[in-house]
Formats: structure tokens, sequence, C-alpha cells
């Protein structure tokens, strides 16, 4: 979902790229300081409310309200398509980290009547707009959304608040486990107890959960790597998708 990542954002006709912690974009283009772009980007952008926006297919209150795009169709590329390639209907799905509830709906939509998904976001605000995405997308009756820190937080998009902690051990039975969490999944992967059969994870070498390490830990507990995804080469934030070796 969901991060410190070089994100883009549009008014008018000119792009800009911005780190932000919290929105998606797909552009390239940055712009220079004292541009409109930038003092749009620096000053003004993070008192706007957000608007609705279509991410992947999925929609949510994403984009804020003088954004000029609205649509971000490689949100999450390679994290959704795991999804939508490996979830199989009747599937229980785990998400670590809810994000924009992009990942978590995609995962819904899968499971159909029989399945399940439980989402832990740390981040209250975040909270709050996965909570939104699954009532917009009518699937809140499959997904359970805890506002609950797995592990430790490393990073979160906003400030958790009151959210609980929930031991890594302690996670559901599942048969897919989705972690996008900043940083936080090798200590997940080091005390889960569940075996999914599928892991789909973001590793962030920008904190300190590199790919070494987290293939290191899925190796440890019996999965091969079978797909792999850059989505910040230079931050070193790669996607995993993982089966179970036996």
């Amino acid at each position: 979902m969901p991060s410190g990542r070089d994100r883009s954002f549009m008014i008018g006709s000119v792009t800009s790229r911005v780190t932000s912690t919290s929105e998606p974009a797909d552009s390239p283009t940055e712009d220079g300081p004292g541009t409109v772009q930038s003092v749009y980007n620096r000053f003004v952008r993070s008192h706007l409310p957000y608007k609705l926006s279509t991410h992947n297919g999925v929609t949510a209150r994403g984009a804020k309200l003088f954004d000029l795009t609205d649509r971000f169709p490689e949100y999450e590329a390679d994290i959704v398509a795991a999804l939508r390639e490996r979830v199989r209907d009747g599937d229980d799905v785990v998400v670590v980290g809810g994000g924009f509830g992009v990942s978590s709906v995609v995962a819904a939509r899968r499971v159909g009547d029989a399945g399940s998904v439980t989402t832990y976001e740390a981040g209250a605000e975040q909270y709050d707009l996965v909570a939104e995405t699954l009532e917009i997308n009518d699937v809140q009756d499959r997904v359970d959304v805890e506002h609950a820190i797995v592990g430790s937080a490393v990073s979160t998009y906003t400030p958790p608040g009151d959210a609980t902690v929930v031991d890594a051990r302690d996670l559901p039975t599942c048969d897919v486990l989705e972690m996008d969490c900043e940083g936080a999944e090798v200590g997940i992967l080091r005390g889960l107890r569940v075996r999914p059969r599928v892991v789909v994870v973001e590793a962030h070498a920008n904190f300190d959960a590199p790919e070494a390490d987290v293939r290191a830990e899925l190796d440890r507990l019996g999965y091969d790597v079978v797909d792999r995804g850059v989505e910040d080469a230079e931050k070193g934030i790669v996607i995993l998708t993982a089966v179970r070796d036996d």
C-alpha cells in the first residue's frame, strides 16, 4: 500500500516527482525548485482533502483534490498481479500493510463469498482509508481490517495512534500472505508460524530489509521464489512471490 518513495503528481500541465509517504503515482517527470508544481507539492498539497481515484482497477480515495491525475493503472503492479494470479476462490488471505486498501480489494474479489481477507494497517489515517475503500468497492463483508502493527513499526504512512500490536507468531492461518510493511517484513518472516501456500512480500533495502535477507528467510521457511518485480531499483524495493516447495 502504501514509504518515502518517489511519487509523481500533476497540476495543470506540469508534472512533478516528489517524495511522499502515502500517495501513488506513475509519471516520472521532475520539477525544479520554485516552480508552481514545487510550491503546490511542498506547501499546498498536504492540506488538501483526498478525492476518489482509480488504482489498478480499484476505486480509492488516494489522490488529492487538485491533482490532475486521478488514474493510476500501474499502482502496486507486481503485488496486484501476484494476487490476481495466485489467490483462489475460497482462500483465506492475510494482508500486512493495508495502504489505501487496494490489495485487500483485489484479494477480496478473488476469494469470493467462501473466502476471507484479514488486513492489518498500522497508520490511523490509513486504517480509515482502507475501511472506506472496502465499502466503496462493496467487499467489506469479506474483509476484516484491524488497526494494528504486526511485529515492529519500522515505518508507517501515518502516525499509528492507538494501534494495537500483533506478534508475527499470532498471525492467523491463511492460504496467501501479502506483506507491504515498510521494513518489518524480515522480522515478521522470522517469527512466522503459519505456512501459507503463497507469500507475496515487498522487500525494502531502504528500511534495512534487503532482498537478500527476505530471500534467506523465505528459503529457511521452505519457500521457492517464483517471481520477482522491481518497484524502485535505487532504493532496493523489490516484490517477491514465493510458494511452498512441498
